[in-house]
């Protein structure tokens, strides 16, 4: 059944220009937006909130979309900016991949040439990495949820489906796109999430080189697809070569306590074979629950709001009172997350503030002070003053004093 997903009429949202149409899914429509006064492009992700009160689940999936993508920082997933809403909708802000789905990259392309294949999952495998390491399995990894954006960098997206992987926890729920899904999913077994999504890291890669699915049922026979998937070996090219062959191999093994790592996965000499993008050198530390000792006796109430629908524990009272013992605990570690991802976001604009007010002064040695150039830059300044933190905005201030 169709749902009308809303927002036809919709030109603005807060201080963005809602353009075209990206994308619609089931629960709404993703519209591409520009800034009113700087004219920065994002991705606006538009839902009724009536939806909500058909299927509370779905406010439960929304809001634990939100609060995964809250804690994520890194430059190959996709950022989320803001969260806005009216008595209608709700709004997600976030950052526009201007080059589309990989899917239809590989479409155009009908296969990625070697060199190209390899970037991409370095990137991928850079992202799912960071994920993995802050306990978030994603779930439903496919062509279509990865995004490029203008310079053909890899953005994974659409964390809907995403979930925190506790220790010692197996996940039950049938989730993502059949193609794309493992042995144990598909066997309606419990499953690590984290090994599941690896699984679909090796049908992407397959993809990218053949342009086809390693898994694949001409009539749309989920049966049979599935008994592929349970039971049968994909057979590899010889096109593909043989280091990488290897790789698919390791990846697509039904046995997922078999199946390889992340850290198996770089250690293969096709994934050696170019040097890494210098977006995947950084090192990813794994989240130490343990090293989070210090109690936390008055939580800030916007964290805490993205806290309660990760739904660690049952009410707030019990994550209060988590908060506040010496006890290791997941949930502390979280909050601090947050809270750090929260000050990475005022950096950012900070960096792009820094940025437009050396671009100003360096035109206004070159005597261009009064030109369109300059004056829209410092319109960009002003325009960041407006809607960056009350604590970005005493750094501003600072900046603006030492200008004039």
């Amino acid at each position: 059944m169709n749902v009308n997903v809303g927002g036809e009429n919709l030109k603005f949202v807060g201080s963005y220009i809602l353009d075209k149409t990206l994308g619609v899914g089931a629960t709404g429509k993703v519209k591409l937006a520009h800034h009113s006064r700087n004219g920065e492009k994002v991705g606006v992700k538009i839902i009724r909130k009536d939806l909500f009160y058909e299927k509370p689940s779905l406010k439960i999936k929304v809001h634990r979309e939100i609060s995964v993508m809250k804690l994520m920082f890194h430059p190959h997933i996709i950022k989320i900016f803001d969260v806005l809403e009216d008595s209608t909708y709700l709004f997600l802000i976030i950052e526009y991949a201007s080059h589309g789905e990989l899917f239809n990259y590989l479409v155009k392309k009908r296969r990625i040439q070697n060199r190209e294949a390899l970037r991409f999952f370095q990137q991928i495998i850079s992202g799912l990495e960071y994920c993995h390491r802050h306990r978030i399995c994603h779930r439903d990894l496919k062509l279509e949820n990865i995004l490029l954006d203008n310079t053909q960098n890899i953005k994974i997206a659409d964390f809907g489906m995403a979930s925190l992987s506790i220790p010692n926890t197996m996940l039950k729920t049938f989730c993502g796109s059949p193609h794309y899904a493992s042995p144990e999913i598909v066997s309606n077994e419990p499953y690590n999430g984290m090994k599941a999504d690896i699984w679909s890291c090796g049908v992407i890669l397959y993809a990218l080189l053949t342009g086809k699915l390693p898994f694949d049922e001409e009539n749309d026979n989920i049966r049979r697809l599935f008994n592929k998937i349970r039971f049968e070996s994909p057979k590899i090219p010889k096109t593909i070569p043989p280091d990488c062959k290897e790789l698919i191999k390791l990846i697509l093994v039904i046995d997922p306590d078999k199946r390889a790592t992340i850290e198996k996965i770089k250690i293969n000499k096709w994934y050696k074979s170019s040097p890494l993008p210098e977006t995947c050198r950084s090192p990813v530390q794994n989240i130490n629950i343990a090293s989070v000792q210090n109690p936390i006796f008055n939580p800030d109430p916007e964290i805490i709001n993205f806290l309660v629908p990760l739904q660690l524990v049952k009410d707030r009272e019990t994550l209060f009172s988590i908060l506040s013992t010496k006890k290791p605990s997941l949930i502390r570690v979280l909050y601090r997350q947050l809270e750090w991802r929260r000050m990475k976001m005022d950096s950012l604009q900070d960096d792009k503030i820094h940025e437009a007010i050396k671009r100003r002064k360096k035109l206004i040695k070159q005597g261009k002070k009064e030109n369109f150039e300059g004056i829209k830059l410092w319109k960009k300044i002003y325009d960041l003053k407006c809607y960056t933190t009350v604590k970005s905005l005493t750094r501003i201030g600072i900046y603006i004093h030492f200008l004039n």
